[in-house]
């Protein structure tokens, strides 16, 4: 009997190994370098391309495309949950184009120049961003690779305030059908995003959007960081939900009180691209009332 239970236990333990043999990610990204009108300066994009991409019986397959900010960064965070899900049938085959915006970071994410506490560096040109890409990134992308018309945005911090905006914004809202904002910094220039977010609700009436916002609540904050802190966990919440006051925007908020700014990051990513890929090709439908939910 011993005996019996000792090769039942190997026959179990090789099986799950021989599941796990072939469980490796490799990011392998292709560089590209476009010299831009536009920004009038050349900007790097890296394109990761599905396992499936370049087998044969795929030739004619088109894919959706995951577009990031701070590609540089989360290239690697982005494409390795997107395997993850893929693998766990939890997303189909997408690409994932990460834009580089490091060298002008908060010049290019952020919508306007703050009056009340002038920051030392360049501000309030994201128009200028999202002119390149919906003119020359997207346009690009789509000629050279094989993609369909679903694309989801998807950025974190500063990158999450560029989502929102890009949400708000009537050229970049028609190209991307899900919109994923990872403790997007609301906070910027008094919250007034948040404001923007509340005054266009009328204008998402009958389109058919995907949306998530993570916040992440933290205790233990500094006293001389407090009054920001407040400001931005406030103005996650306000526009989060004049989003889900809407008629038309699916869209699934949640708070997390166990991560900060930076850990937060892991959580959103895996949990934004599920969602926004819920019901894929289409958008799931508006519940009522949206979907919130708390760690």
């Amino acid at each position: 009997m011993k005996q019996f239970a000792f090769l039942l236990m190997c026959a179990c333990s090789f099986l799950a190994n021989a599941s796990y043999l072939d469980y490796k990610y490799e990011h392998l990204p292709t560089e590209h370098t476009i010299s831009s009108s536009t920004l009038g300066e050349e900007r790097t994009v890296w394109v990761i391309l599905p396992e499936g991409y370049n087998a044969p019986e795929n030739s004619d397959k088109q894919y959706p495309v995951i577009y990031t900010t701070d590609g540089e960064n989360l290239q690697y965070l982005t494409g390795h949950n997107m395997w993850f899900l893929q693998r766990s049938n939890m997303l189909p085959e997408a690409i994932l184009v990460a834009i580089n915006t490091r060298h002008h970071r908060v010049r290019d994410l952020t919508p306007t120049e703050p009056k009340n506490s002038p920051i030392p560096v360049a501000t309030g040109q994201s128009h200028q961003l999202k002119a390149f890409i919906k003119d020359e990134v997207i346009p690009f992308i789509d000629n050279t690779y094989r993609t369909g018309d679903f694309r989801v945005l998807s950025g974190h911090s500063l990158g999450g305030l560029f989502t929102i905006t890009s949400l708000l914004s009537e050229h970049m809202q028609p190209l991307f059908k899900g919109y994923v904002a990872i403790d997007p910094s609301l906070w910027w220039d008094d919250g007034i995003v948040a404001k923007w977010v509340e005054a266009a609700e009328d204008t998402f009436d009958e389109k058919a959007f995907s949306v998530y916002i993570v916040a992440a609540h933290e205790e233990n904050i500094p006293p001389e960081h407090q009054a920001l802190y407040l400001q931005h966990i406030t103005a996650i919440d306000d526009a989060a939900n004049s989003l889900l006051d809407t008629d038309a925007i699916t869209i699934r908020y949640d708070i997390t009180h166990d991560e900060n700014h930076r850990s937060v990051l892991h959580v959103g990513v895996f949990r934004g691209l599920r969602e926004v890929f819920k019901c894929y090709p289409s958008v799931c439908p508006k519940t009522e009332g949206g979907d919130s939910d708390q760690d």
